[in-house]
């Protein structure tokens, strides 16, 4: 593709050859037809395909929103002779397509060269990395062509996270130090399971092992352990359409959901759109990096099916400004302590609910410092 320098040299060129052929001035025809030529020969030689490799190393795959990351890019190139190449990477992602260009590297027959740039972390999510936009001109700059080369890489973006001074568990602390809210000695049986080395032959249960053919033992959990679960609102209507109040409301709960994994904690992740994770440190955070909010989810169906579940004895919801938090107040049923977190612009303005802590704010900032501030679990 002719460059704007191109161009210029085709159009005068043009002229140059008919106005030559008009008067019959030979030599200015002959001007034209040499810059014709030129431009056509610039066009061939850099829409020869390209004999080089790209390889991209992002480093680290997995961060925290705003957090720097850095691409690396290695070219490596089959063909003779030095070039400088332009580079540009295209970066897809939840916030739309961007495109970041990259220093302009030289490249050397046969020897590879290195270039780099920081990949933007300002948007949470998942972000699709290339493929790799290289461009080349030829000597005299009338002609050049960008073609993509190379794999796409994959970029997981958490949401920001502030550690928390603690998380509420609704009942008293034990002797041991933990807190739990269950008698002591709160053994239940949970599951059997097939025999593996070094179980306890107390715990087999033999009636089923006989009718399986194989040694079945009995597990079980300590109901007095304190459990929270934690649900994200992500509908849509929650949020009014403001995305700002979006990420404060995810950065909130990947507090709340850190904070429960480094005291010890068990700790289950629910998103009202059915997710669910139990891994605080790791696919928890996963999941909340790709939180996208959806119209049409059932708030009363997803409270329903946690307190018919009832896997943990205390309830932390966060949400939005525009939630209809009427259906919260029956999970105080199955729960010892029920906590609301709104975040958003009027979240000040939330109406205190039944039996349930209430806890608005306007950022994932002031949420931190409000939290902080409650005397019942700190």
């Amino acid at each position: 593709m002719p460059t704007a320098r191109g161009w210029t040299v085709l159009a005068a060129s043009a002229a140059f050859l008919a106005l030559g052929l008009a008067v019959g001035y030979r030599e200015l025809a002959a001007v034209g037809s040499v810059g014709i030529v030129t431009v056509v020969l610039a066009a061939c030689w850099v829409g020869l395909p390209p004999r080089y490799a790209v390889d991209r190393t992002i480093t680290p795959p997995r961060l925290s929103r705003g957090e720097r990351c850095q691409a690396v890019i290695d070219l490596h190139s089959a063909s003779r002779g030095s070039r400088v190449l332009t580079i540009a990477d295209r970066i897809r992602g939840p916030g739309g397509d961007r495109v970041v260009p990259v220093s302009p590297v030289r490249v050397r027959g046969g020897m590879p060269a290195r270039t780099g740039y920081d990949v933007p972390t300002d948007r949470r999510g998942l972000l699709t990395v290339g493929p790799l936009w290289v461009g080349r001109r030829d000597m005299l700059g009338l002609c050049g062509t960008n073609r993509a080369v190379g794999e796409t890489a994959r970029l997981l973006v958490r949401p920001r996270w502030r550690l928390l001074r603690g998380v509420p568990l609704g009942a008293s602390p034990s002797l041991d130090g933990a807190t739990d809210g269950a008698l002591h000695g709160s053994i239940a049986f949970h599951a059997l399971r097939e025999y593996q080395l070094g179980d306890d032959f107390r715990h087999v249960h033999w009636r089923t092992s006989a009718r399986v053919g194989t040694l079945m033992v009995r597990e079980h959990i300590d109901t007095a352990r304190p459990r929270l679960v934690l649900l994200l609102d992500d509908r849509g209507e929650s949020y009014r359409g403001d995305a700002v109040a979006v990420e404060e409301a995810v950065e909130a709960a990947a507090s709340v959901l850190v904070t429960a994994g480094q005291n010890g904690l068990p700790v289950m992740l629910c998103l009202v759109s059915g997710a669910r994770s139990a891994d605080p440190a790791g696919a928890g955070l996963d999941l909340l990096a790709q939180v996208q909010p959806c119209d049409g989810l059932d708030l009363v169906a997803a409270m329903h099916g946690l307190r018919v579940e009832n896997t943990g004895d205390t309830l932390v919801m966060v949400t939005g400004p525009g939630a209809d938090l009427a259906p919260v107040t029956a999970a105080r049923t199955s729960y010892a302590r029920v906590v609301v977190v709104v975040l958003g612009g009027v979240a000040t303005t939330a109406a205190p609910l039944a039996g349930v802590t209430l806890i608005a704010a306007t950022t994932a900032v002031e949420f931190a410092d409000r939290w902080n501030g409650m005397s019942a679990w700190t």
